[in-house]
């Protein structure tokens, strides 16, 4: 039988299962499915949106039929391949049905949340059990997915930041349609299910993240406790020179504790970004209309928004007692950083910034409306609140306005994640930012990059590849072409100074299940052959499609 026949009659057996409003092959529906915020060619045939109880019969028709699927949940993967696929052609599984939050016990701070809750179904119903718990966000849209998130070994802003750490056992689902639970979990009635992470023999969580072993359904997730006092801190730094002795200060207050949230240091062309777009009409008036932004451009903004060369954003939590400790050694340890301006603000604070915001603008001469409308949202997420302000940064290159609703992919967004991990030095610091500065610029982009202290010990750059897919460089050549041209080059940069990336976009699985370790990518391609034996899921990603694609 045609591979096109195959389609078609797995897809007549996907309609009678599920009902045909829940199997979409509108090829506008599909062709958007298959758009990102790059380039990419993958093909997505239909788009199936199962509920949990018809997802093994589902899996069965693929492997009956040798269709590849590929599973997402919330699908706003941005910057990283959104719902596209990581091989050639597959029919999307949609996990968007699974809404169930589950098992929330308050006094132990652990809850159970399926595949296809979001960052605001959460954040909501932990307000609705009385606020005693906070969980951790990221700055991303508030419906992404949290199980999504954290399978990519996703991270935010407060002590729980990096979200692979704070979970205990997982509820997956293998290609033949079995359902495993992992830690305690797999015992009836163990009653520390959920509190000890590793439960007992093998830990098996790790096999089902950033792999295609199986379909992470549901995850149970330890919460924070709402601390008794929070402050957040800010620092900007005017001086590029700052970046060395801002990681000097903060890398010990980690280490000792002081700071347990993921202090963030992002450069001023990240901050620029979230604060408007780029000044196209002033560039017309000063005829500075280069990229990247012109040295004098980029100064007027930076004078208009009081936005440094480096800006910190963290937080404290705990008693007030240990908050007020950390606050002196904090102010103590970044009082180091030349050319510096410092300051906490308090829930209180901020209430009071707001109230008399036209006060203050007037009294500072500065845009204390518009600074508020990114500060707000910042204050929040390190309190486990999301929001979508931060997104608008993504809209940095365009000519019109963010949509209302934030989509990406639609409104033609160009949009690279790159993220690459090293020790948290500061020479480390220094060395990441004249590799990411070089690469970048000759490309005619901004480098924007955040550092973010992820752990005592591990210091992430997470770099933007800021365009516009729909215009054309001065040059000719499209965006597009020169956004992949530009992270091609930066990950060999990368790799020949031994920074390799904690989570790869989907065009770039292929480069990484070839590098590395010979043995260590066979024995994946073993568990997967035993786990997957027709590979119908998620062919090639992060795990090589075949033993032939390893040795070409």
């Amino acid at each position: 039988m045609a591979q096109t026949d195959n389609f078609a009659a797995a897809l007549q057996q996907w309609q009678h299962l599920l009902g045909a409003e829940q199997v979409i092959t509108h090829n506008e529906q599909t062709r958007l499915a298959a758009t990102a915020t790059f380039l990419t060619t993958s093909q997505v045939l239909a788009i199936l949106r199962p509920n949990k109880s018809e997802l093994a019969a589902c899996l069965q028709i693929a492997t009956d039929f040798g269709i590849a699927v590929y599973p997402v949940s919330s699908g706003k993967n941005w910057g990283y391949g959104s719902r596209v696929p990581s091989c050639r052609q597959a029919v999307l599984i949609d996990l968007i049905r699974l809404k169930q939050i589950s098992d929330y016990q308050p006094q132990q701070h652990v809850i159970r949340v399926e595949a296809g809750v979001t960052q605001q179904e959460l954040a909501e119903y932990l307000q609705r059990a009385g606020g005693t718990d906070w969980m951790d966000c990221t700055g991303s849209h508030p419906d992404c997915s949290i199980v999504g998130n954290t399978v990519e070994r996703g991270f935010g802003h407060t002590p729980y930041g990096e979200h692979a750490n704070f979970i205990a056992g997982l509820e997956v689902m293998l290609a033949d349609g079995s359902i495993i639970q992992t830690g305690f979990h797999r015992f009836d009635n163990a009653r520390a299910a959920g509190l000890y992470k590793w439960g007992l023999g093998p830990g098996l969580d790790q096999l089902f993240l950033q792999s295609n072993l199986g379909i992470v359904l549901s995850m149970t997730l330890w919460l924070m406790p709402k601390p008794e006092k929070f402050i957040a801190f800010y620092l900007s730094a005017k001086t590029d020179a700052a970046l060395e002795a801002i990681v000097s200060a903060l890398t010990p207050l980690k280490q000792q504790g002081i700071i347990t949230s993921l202090p963030h240091i992002a450069n001023e062309f990240r901050v620029l970004g979230g604060m408007q777009q780029y000044p196209w009409q002033r560039a017309q008036e000063l005829k500075q209309t280069g990229f990247p932004l012109p040295a004098a451009l980029k100064a007027e903004l930076q004078q208009k928004w009081q936005v440094g060369n480096w800006n910190v954003s963290g937080a404290l939590y705990g008693t007030r007692e240990q908050v007020a400790n950390a606050k002196r050694q904090v102010r103590r340890a970044l009082s180091k950083v030349p050319a510096a301006r410092l300051n906490f603000i308090s829930d209180e604070l901020l209430c009071f910034i707001e109230r008399y915001q036209k006060l203050i603008a007037w009294i500072t001469r500065m845009d204390i409306p518009g600074m508020l409308k990114v500060l707000r949202p910042v204050h929040n997420m390190m309190k486990g609140l999301p929001s979508s302000q931060f997104l608008s940064s993504a809209y940095w290159r365009k000519q019109h306005k963010a949509s209302a609703d934030f989509d990406l992919d639609r409104d033609g967004v160009g949009l690279i994640w790159c993220a690459f991990v090293g020790p948290a030095t500061a020479a480390t610091a220094r060395e990441l930012m004249n590799i990411i500065s070089e690469v970048l610029t000759r490309h005619g982009f901004e480098p924007g990059v955040t550092f973010t202290l992820l752990n005592e010990r591990c210091l992430d750059a997470v770099i933007s590849l800021l365009f516009d897919r729909q215009a054309i460089a001065l040059d000719g050549q499209s965006w597009d072409d020169k956004a992949l041209a530009c992270r091609q080059e930066l990950y060999q940069q990368m790799f020949r100074y031994g920074f390799y990336p904690y989570r790869v976009d989907v065009d770039m699985m292929k480069l990484l299940n070839t590098t590395g370790d010979a043995s260590y990518l066979e024995l994946l391609q073993r568990l997967k052959s035993c786990l997957d034996p027709a590979s119908i899921l998620a062919p090639g990603r992060y795990i090589a499609e075949s033993m032939q694609e390893l040795s070409e």
